[in-house]
C-alpha cells in the first residue's frame, strides 16, 4: 500500500512540475500516455493492496497483477527513457 502511495505521489509531482529524465521531461506535455497508464497502475495497486488487507479473495488475485502491470509499466518507462 505503501509504495502505491508514493508511487501517486510522485505522479502528482511530475504532473505539478516535469521531472528530468536523461534529457526528457517527465511531464504531461511530453509522455501524457505513460503519466495515464501510471495512474491506472497506481490506482489498481492501492485498491488491491487495501483488499488484501482486508482478507478478501479478489486482493489475493488481484495484488500479484497489479505488481506485474507496475513491472510492464517500468518496462514501458526505461524504453521511453533510453529514446
Amino acid at each position: 500500500m505503501a509504495f502505491g502511495l508514493l508511487n501517486a505521489l510522485l505522479l502528482l509531482i511530475a504532473t505539478l512540475m516535469p521531472l528530468p529524465f536523461n534529457g526528457l521531461e517527465y511531464g504531461w506535455s511530453q509522455a501524457s500516455s505513460l503519466m495515464i497508464l501510471q495512474g491506472v497502475v497506481t490506482a489498481a495497486m492501492i485498491y488491491a493492496a487495501s483488499e488484501k488487507l482486508r482478507g478478501s479473495d479478489i486482493g489475493l488475485k488481484a495484488f500479484p497483477a497489479s505488481i506485474m502491470s507496475y513491472v510492464l509499466w517500468l518496462c514501458m518507462f526505461l524504453r521511453w527513457v533510453a529514446q
